[in-house]
């Protein structure tokens, strides 16, 4: 049988009426009976009229049929059966959309792993937790552009998989809103950091303030530093970018010892002293020995790094006296150096291989904790389950006058 709809006004589709209506001004505009539409759509008489009251829901394919039938778009069917959805559906509806946000941005395993999800929260909690760690009145406030820009999409070539994606934008968006929050009022001063560099190393001899020391001076250069603990699914150790023309920094202490934590922060500052044109354009840049960036030469930033602490022509002959602790602390003492960047230096320096493990085990333990170093700078929004409680506390600590 075939119901044939008679030229009406119902061929122009309002997008006020909904599937009920249209159905019912299909049956008086075009004067065919239930039976007959009942019979089209694949649905019995009875049925059909309680559908009509109100008191019935389409199946998928009867929907589909009651669309051909009407003549009218995908879009159309599903804008007129929004009509009729009772406001506790359509609440059910959009917390489903928002659940779907959520699992689509965010890696919720690792999250757990890392506490800012509650290893036990049920499937519906973890809107309000992310949200609670944000403080975002409303999930998709993650979508902001100004955490995120659109440059951003253009450069992914250190996210391999989907997984690690959304940890590297979940760090970033972190990171960038922490460094808007912050809002360093100091102008970026180059000339300064270059001096400040030709004798940044004596620092590294005052173990529980000359890394925090160093955060203050630069912060008053115009740069930005946060230290924090890794993150569970970035694997990165450090990113470099501008905002508002002022370099911004984020060290991962990602092995937690002090040597790693200067040389860390001098591959960065490398990468501002001699990349700052690339940085504005490229937005950011991770630090990943697996996959570097092509713009930027990161064997030259890990050269410069470990030559600003200790003068190529001497890191040739630590190897002679690796072995003689006193010959070690010696020349600490001639090169005003906490011993430990000596040694971490030799390590650093050796090719990988079986050796290079070898001479890990054997002086390994003449290496420090990075713990005392970054107690007081370290940005730790994740223990807190807080990132504006994590700036906050940043930014007494940057604001302050000296240590």
């Amino acid at each position: 049988m075939y119901v044939t709809i008679k030229k009406t006004t119902l061929n122009t589709v309002s997008q006020d009426k909904s599937l009920r209506e249209m159905l019912n001004e299909l049956l008086i505009e075009s004067d065919v009976a239930v039976t007959a539409v009942a019979e089209e759509i694949g649905i019995n008489k009875d049925s059909f009229s309680e559908y009509l009251k109100g008191n019935y829901e389409l199946k998928l394919n009867q929907a589909i049929k009651v669309m051909k039938l009407l003549d009218i778009t995908e879009a159309q069917l599903v804008s007129a059966y929004n009509k009729e959805v009772s406001e506790k559906d359509l609440a059910n509806i959009e917390k489903s959309e928002r659940l779907s946000y959520v699992l689509r941005n965010f890696d919720i395993p690792t999250l757990k792993k890392i506490g800012i999800i509650k290893s036990r929260s049920k499937i519906e909690d973890y809107e309000k937790q992310i949200c609670d760690f944000f403080n975002f009145k409303s999930i998709y406030e993650y979508d902001d552009t100004s955490l995120m820009p659109t440059l951003f999409s253009k450069s992914k070539a250190f996210v391999a998989q989907e997984k690690e994606k959304k940890m590297n934008d979940f760090w970033l968006k972190c990171s960038i809103y922490s460094f808007s929050q912050i809002n360093n009022p100091y102008e970026y001063n180059r000339d300064l950091l270059i001096e400040l560099l030709k004798r940044i190393s004596e620092f590294t001899l005052d173990k529980v303030h000359g890394y925090e020391k160093v955060v203050l001076i630069l912060f008053r250069l115009g740069v930005t530093v946060l230290t924090q603990p890794y993150i569970s699914g970035t694997r990165a150790f450090g990113v470099t970018m501008i905002l508002e023309g002022k370099p911004c920094i984020v060290i991962t202490d990602m092995n937690k010892k002090y040597h790693k934590l200067w040389i860390n922060l001098l591959h960065e500052l490398y990468h501002v002293i001699n990349d700052f044109d690339i940085l504005e354009n490229l937005l950011y840049h991770i630090s990943d020995s697996e996959n570097p960036e092509l713009l930027l030469n990161e064997e030259r930033a890990d050269k410069f790094a470990l030559d600003a602490l200790v003068n190529p022509t001497i890191q040739k002959e630590l190897s002679r006296i690796v072995a003689l602790p006193y010959k070690m602390n010696q020349l600490a003492n001639k090169l005003n150096v906490d011993v430990s960047i000596l040694y971490g230096i030799y390590l650093e320096t050796l090719p990988k291989g079986e050796k290079k493990n070898k001479e890990f085990a054997k002086y390994g333990g003449m290496l420090k904790s990075s713990d005392i170093a970054v107690r007081r700078v370290e940005f730790d929004a994740v223990p807190k389950h807080s990132l504006n409680g994590a700036i906050d506390k940043m930014k007494k600590e940057l604001f302050r006058i000296s240590v």
